[in-house]
C-alpha cells in the first residue's frame, strides 16, 4: 500500500484537504474535500475575528479525523492570505496548532513560488512566460525563464475581496499596473498565459462547456462568458449550476474580471489552465520534511 500525504490549504475562500500518493516522484490526488468558510471576510481592522478562528479550527478538526480514518501518516497544513498582516497572527496560528496540524503561514512570495512549482507538473515543457492565480484574498503573478522563476509576487486582491467592490472596479487594473512598474519582468507581453487555481479552473469548465475549448481559454470566449454571466444568461446559469461548486457562484464574476484584466495587461489571447498548483507545489517542496 502506498503512503499517503495529506495537505490542508487554509485559504481566503475555502479550506481544502487533498490527499496524495506519490508515484515516480509525482503526486497523484486520491482524495479531496473542501469547506467554504470565507475567512478573508473575518479579517477586519487588521485582525481575524474569534468566529473566523473557530471556523478554521472546526474545519481542521474534521480533516484531522478524516485523515485518521484513512490512516494517512504524513500531514501538513499551510495558511495563505488570511494570516498575512494581521495583528493576532500568533493567536490564530496557536489556535490552529491545537487541531492536530502544524500550520505554516505562507508569504505572498512563497505562495506564488509554490503555485509555479505545482503548475510545472501540468506544463513541464513551457520554459518561459507568465503564470497567475486569482485566489480568494490575493492574486499571484509569476514570471519565469528557462524554467526558473524571475519574479513571484502577490497582490492582496482576490475574488472574495473583489466581491465587496463594484464589479468593474479599477482596483484590479491599477494594482496590476503598479506591479508591472515594480517588477520589470512583468512588462513582457505573452500571447498565452498559464492560469492556476480554482477560479481559473471554474472559468475553464464553463468556457469548455460553452465553446468546447478544452484545457485552453480564449480571452474572447472569456469575455463572452463574463457578459453572459453578468446578464444572467440562462444557458450559462445552468452550466454553472451543473459544473461549478456553489461556494464559487457569487465569486466567479469578480474572479473573471481579474483574469480579464490580467489578460489585457499582458495582451494575451489565450490562457492555458493548469490542473495543478499551490498544494502540489508545496508537497513537492516539503516531501523530505513530511517523510521524517
Amino acid at each position: 500500500m502506498m503512503r499517503e500525504y495529506g495537505i490542508v490549504d487554509i485559504g481566503s475562500n475555502t479550506i481544502v484537504l487533498n490527499v496524495y500518493e506519490m508515484k515516480d516522484g509525482i503526486p497523484n490526488q486520491v482524495f479531496h474535500v473542501s469547506k467554504p468558510v470565507h475567512l478573508i471576510d473575518s479579517v477586519q481592522n487588521g485582525s481575524i475575528s474569534d468566529d473566523g478562528i473557530q471556523k478554521a479550527c472546526l474545519a481542521l478538526r474534521i480533516f484531522d479525523s478524516e485523515l485518521d480514518k484513512r490512516r494517512t501518516p504524513f500531514r501538513y497544513a499551510f495558511v495563505t492570505e488570511p494570516a498575512r498582516n494581521i495583528s493576532n497572527q500568533k493567536e490564530f496560528l496557536k489556535a490552529l496548532s491545537c487541531t492536530g496540524f502544524i500550520v505554516e503561514p505562507l508569504s505572498g512570495h512563497q505562495e506564488a513560488e509554490y503555485d509555479f512549482y505545482g503548475s510545472r507538473l501540468t506544463y513541464p515543457d513551457i520554459m518561459q512566460g507568465t503564470a497567475f492565480d486569482v485566489g480568494g484574498g490575493s492574486t499571484e503573478l509569476i514570471s519565469f525563464h528557462d524554467g526558473d522563476i524571475i519574479d513571484a509576487i502577490s497582490i492582496p486582491l482576490g475574488c472574495v475581496r473583489l466581491s465587496h467592490l463594484p464589479l468593474d472596479t479599477p482596483d484590479c487594473r491599477n494594482a496590476l499596473i503598479k506591479a508591472k512598474i515594480s517588477f520589470r519582468s512583468l512588462n513582457r507581453c505573452w500571447p498565452t498565459l498559464i492560469g492556476i487555481g480554482g477560479t481559473c479552473r471554474a472559468a475553464g469548465l464553463l468556457t469548455d462547456e460553452l465553446f468546447h475549448s478544452g484545457s485552453f481559454m480564449k480571452t474572447d470566449d472569456l469575455k463572452q462568458l463574463y457578459e453572459k454571466l453578468k446578464n444572467q444568461d440562462i444557458t450559462v446559469i445552468r452550466a454553472m449550476n451543473k459544473l461549478v461548486d456553489p461556494a464559487r457562484h457569487g465569486l466567479l464574476l469578480p474572479g473573471i474580471h481579474m483574469i480579464l484584466e490580467i489578460a489585457d495587461q499582458f495582451q494575451a489571447s489565450m490562457i492555458r489552465i493548469s490542473a495543478t498548483g499551490v498544494r502540489e507545489g508545496y508537497l513537492l517542496s516539503h516531501i523530505d520534511l513530511l517523510d521524517r
